[in-house]
């Protein structure tokens, strides 16, 4: 479930859409710049998410997912939020928050774009995670996992699960910030929790282009006019 994903937005508007929904302004660091925008991000590529760094919220660059420990090659790229916090494989990571232009997923072999619309025009989506410093050789850089929900109209039909969207717009920032900054209590209650009725009326879905199966296909065509209009 969600094993790729889109960011093209420009560093600008990132920063200006995630400093409006966490209340302060977001910086960037590692190199000053997220990764370069991509229509066809999957897991072990390098993406960028917020977190709290020696008390701001910066913009950074992570490997997704964690190096499965059983077997290697494999990576632990999404979690499920109502089991995440119980399991040994993500005791001690910190919250985080990807963010994206929206995410496809698979029906009946056919690929689908979901992406964020409203009155105001497209926005970017932000979406809990949780990271941890690499261990081992890959010591030095960040890892990343992107947490799931209980998948609820109107992308019931697509698929039993979606990412767990905190905020998109002006929808969202009390969620938000609490990812960042509450307990572990109230992210166990977010993450076992669905998206907001007001995020979810924001959704739009379309088809896809096939190729987005080959992950060395990454152009803007591969979304195509999908999510122009709401479902």
């Amino acid at each position: 479930m969600c094993g790729r994903y889109v960011m093209f937005s420009t560093t600008e508007t990132v920063l200006a859409a995630t400093s409006r929904l966490v209340g302060e302004q977001v910086g960037a660091v590692g190199g000053g710049r997220p990764p370069t925008p991509s229509w066809n991000i999957a897991p072990t590529h390098t993406v960028g998410v917020l977190r709290r760094f020696s008390g701001a919220v910066t913009l950074g660059p992570a490997a997704w997912g964690y190096p499965a420990p059983w077997r290697a090659g494999t990576v632990l790229f999404n979690a499920r939020g109502e089991t995440v916090f119980d399991k040994a494989s993500f005791r001690g990571s910190a919250p985080c928050l990807f963010v994206m232009d929206g995410w496809y997923e698979w029906k009946d072999r056919q690929p689908y774009y979901v992406s964020s619309r409203s009155d105001a025009g497209h926005e970017p989506m932000v979406v809990a995670g949780l990271c941890r410093p690499g261990q081992g050789a890959d010591r030095g850089r960040l890892e990343a996992t992107m947490v799931t929900a209980a998948s609820v109209a109107p992308v019931a039909w697509l698929h039993d699960r979606m990412p767990r969207v905190l905020g998109v717009g002006e929808v969202g920032s009390d969620e938000t910030v609490a990812w960042l900054d509450g307990s572990d209590g109230v992210r166990r209650t977010l993450a076992a929790s669905p998206p907001g009725a007001g995020i979810l009326g924001t959704l739009v879905t379309g088809e896809a282009d096939r190729r987005v199966g080959n992950v060395s296909a990454n152009c803007a065509d591969l979304i195509g006019d999908a999510g122009l209009t709401r479902d």
